[in-house]
């Protein structure tokens, strides 16, 4: 018996990984990265390889069952940048490593075994299940294998594995997420001579056709191909099977939705300012970060693209995250005409089988350049070279739940780990990254749009004083706004409305008692929608049917208050019948290519108006958009959130940026009840660094960061007194533990968050 052991994490919420022993017919494989079956409990579970030759624990360890890869799912390098965030943020290594690994790749298991090279030449037990194997079409499960045979499998399939006669793969409990297989025919390798060939198919035609089908497509066919395509019946093939001269074994299919679709070929002449800093980039250490400030229209994305290009000539990957899916297309396409099916795209729009392939394909070394929104961060491309990070301030950046990391700091960690460098790119940086920039960044300026284009004049209306237009009822529809749509439309150019809050008003209220619609699982009012027509929460996902009554009263009137993206598109639809109007928000976009389609209609012209939330407001370039509009501009402004100012600013100044990036030019009008609020006024003057000098100011005192450093500590639970002393002893613990070892840290609650409850759940915080 092998006296070795292994770490093994297992995707729960576990403080340790568990200790079990290797078994000595799967010593060599089982290396760190690498994914193991193990036993927990009564179930079969996917876990990874964190350390081998681990001391013996105290009590009698499980051994490994089987190890489904012939190389480690992640590299040391990836597994250490896992280790990291484990640490920084708290997390357990488990869950952590689930974040990484695609969704595809964890689960209770089922392992498949498949013929591979038929069963010839083997005896005893292992011919026993090759036989069985055959019978039953050439794949099980292995667990239904040793219950059809009454034996255990596991050391006679790993032997039938070594001599390549089966292959193992792991099909989690959702099928869809498990790698795509297909039958095929393959030629074995006794081929017959011409003169063998005459007796072998005298009288069977079409098992010869068959035959040099085969030959000619170069030893094997999926089945389905044969049978569909090209007509061969099933008799045909297993004819061919029994002759010996053919066999049927299963083969991955990789799925690449974006393969052979079209690219825009990128501009190919780079400004002084875009060579400047390409040379800068280049010149960069390994592990080196640097800041692309560049004004909206400025080229980033060239520069992005020659980094690329570059990084390919040295024989390394790279990696490029967007904020929002929304716009991974326009991103996919630009660099697929620069580098054409050398992409692989994952984000939360593809499916967990399509996001689990693309994986594949980089592991592999097929793919060099990984496309995504945050999770592509852990793309395991070979060689890394370059991380690319665009609209580095955005918050989509950081994941809301368990491990709670920032993409921005983990591409710097692994960038320091894999000797890649780094580039953070912003038109708008944030706060934190600007004085990062002061001493530990290297600062690259593009100063100036292509072309020398004028940045678009930003008008602010101020909605308290400004003539409204009539007949547009709730929505805030100034004179000044109505003008600008009107005319852009005559011009037959197009437009860009932003508003912030998706659905179709905020909430529903009682106008005679002030009952508001709540969500019965959180602490927050339900939104109002239309198409379906309902009341929705946007965080737990419950609906309700729109009441008819008031229950607090009985009222039959109800008021929807706030205005969201659907009353905006009904409102302009009956203001300008003959615009042709498209709405982008989370509701419209929740389909496969949905963004894509979207952009595409307004890219081509068929599009007059389009109306949305943030997703609109950044990295969309279209020449023909020269009006933007911000239709209220106050809904961010005060959020219980010290970085609302600046966010508020980031969103008005990357809208604007979509406006005159053409040669008709372009304008901005903005909507405000707070036209003298410091975001309203730098954004107006497109000054950036003007807002983050006085923001930078503003978290001085009271100290916020960066002047200052926070942690959250979240405690949360169903019970809500439970949690409220839970909290308290968090508090206590804290303080005990600063005052005892004299630490320069602060402690500020317990307390209630500004979202006490979500999804049923009691929240309460520290900060620290």
């Amino acid at each position: 018996m092998s006296d070795r052991f292994a770490l093994v994490a297992l995707p729960l919420p576990l403080a340790t990984p568990y200790t079990y022993r290797i078994p000595e017919t799967l010593g060599d494989r089982v290396v760190p990265g690498a994914r193991a079956v193990v036993p927990v409990r009564s179930r079969e579970l996917i876990g990874l390889v964190v350390a081998v030759d681990a001391a013996p624990p105290a009590a009698a360890a499980k051994d490994i069952l089987a190890m489904p890869d012939l190389e480690p799912a992640l590299s040391e390098a990836l597994l250490a940048t896992a280790e990291w965030i484990a640490g920084y943020y708290a997390a357990p290594l488990g869950l952590t490593l689930k974040s990484v690994l695609p969704a595809g790749m964890w689960g209770e298991s089922q392992v498949i075994v498949s013929l591979r090279n038929g069963s010839r030449g083997t005896g005893g037990v292992a011919g026993e299940v090759l036989a069985w194997l055959e019978k039953r079409g050439g794949e099980a499960a292995v667990s239904t294998a040793a219950r059809a045979l009454k034996r255990p499998l596991w050391d006679v399939i790993e032997r039938l594995t070594r001599i390549d006669a089966v292959t193992l793969r792991v099909q989690p409990p959702d099928t869809s997420a498990a790698g795509l297989t297909e039958r095929v025919l393959s030629l074995t390798d006794e081929r017959p001579t011409l003169l063998e060939r005459e007796t072998l198919f005298k009288r069977r035609p079409r098992q010869q056709q068959l035959y040099e089908t085969l030959e000619a497509l170069g030893g094997s066919a999926p089945v389905r191909h044969l049978s569909e395509q090209l007509g061969f019946g099933d008799g045909v093939l297993k004819a061919l099977v029994r002759e010996g001269l053919a066999r049927v074994a299963r083969s991955e299919v990789l799925r690449d939705p974006f393969a052979g679709s079209p690219g825009s070929p990128p501009p190919t002449e780079l400004t002084s300012d875009q060579s400047l800093a390409l040379s800068a980039v280049s010149a960069l250490e390994p592990g080196q970060e640097a800041l692309l400030f560049g004004v909206t229209g400025s080229g980033k994305t060239l520069v992005y693209l020659e980094a690329v290009r570059r990084t390919l000539a040295e024989g390394r990957g790279a990696i490029v995250l967007v904020p929002e899916i929304g716009l991974t297309p326009q991103t996919v396409s630009r660099f697929r005409g620069a580098f054409g099916d050398e992409i692989a795209v994952l984000h939360s729009g593809l499916s967990d089988g399509e996001r689990a392939d693309a994986w594949r394909l980089l592991r592999r070394g097929e793919r060099r350049v990984a496309v995504g929104a945050r999770s592509a961060v852990f793309a395991p491309v070979a060689n890394l070279g370059l991380i690319v990070i665009d609209e580095e301030h955005e918050a989509s950046y950081k994941n809301g739940e368990t491990p709670r990391y920032h993409a921005r700091d983990v591409a710097a960690v692994r960038a320091r780990l894999e000797g890649a460098r780094l580039i953070l790119g912003s038109a708008t940086p944030a706060l934190e990254t600007m004085v990062r920039a002061e001493t530990k960044l290297k600062l690259l300026r593009l100063p100036q749009r292509i072309g020398a284009r004028p940045m678009p004049p930003v008008e602010v209306i101020d909605l308290r004083v400004a003539p409204k237009v009539a007949g547009t009822g709730p929505v805030p529809w100034s004179e000044a706004l109505d003008t600008g749509v009107l005319a852009t439309l005559a011009r037959r150019e197009q437009a860009l409305l932003l508003l912030n809050r998706r659905g179709y008003a905020a909430f529903l209220q009682c106008p005679d008692c002030g009952e508001v619609w709540q969500c019965p699982h959180c602490s927050i009012s339900l939104t109002v929608h239309q198409a379906p027509a309902g009341l929705r929460c946007h965080y737990c996902g419950h609906e309700e049917p729109l009441p008819l009554t008031c229950r607090g009263c009985a009222n039959p009137v109800q008021q929807m208050r706030g205005v969201g993206t659907q009353q905006l598109e009904r409102m302009l639809a009956d203001r300008y019948p003959d615009a042709r109007i498209a709405r982008m928000d989370l509701d419209t976009t929740s389909t496969k290519w949905s963004h894509q389609r979207i952009l595409a209609s307004v890219e081509s012209g068929e599009v007059d108006l389009l109306i949305g939330t943030q997703m609109i407001a950044k990295g969309l370039d279209f020449p023909n958009v020269t009006l933007v509009g911000v239709v209220d501009a106050d809904t961010g402004l005060y959020l219980p959130d010290f970085r609302s100012g600046e966010r508020t600013f980031q969103l008005l100044a990357q809208v604007a940026g979509r406006a005159g990036r053409g040669p008709k030019g372009g304008r901005v009008l903005v909507q405000t009840r707070n036209p003298t609020h410091h975001a309203l006024v730098w954004a107006r003057q497109h000054d950036t660094e003007g807002f983050l000098r006085q923001e930078r100011q503003l978290r001085a005192n009271p100290p916020y960061p960066p002047t200052t450093s926070l942690v959250n500590l979240l405690v949360s639970g169903p019970d809500e007194g439970e949690v409220g002393r839970r909290a308290a002893a968090v508090g206590d613990w804290c303080s005990a533990l600063i005052e005892l070892h004299e630490l320069p840290i602060g402690v500020l609650g317990p307390a209630p968050c500004p979202l006490v409850r979500i999804k049923d759940r009691w929240r309460w915080h520290v900060l620290l």
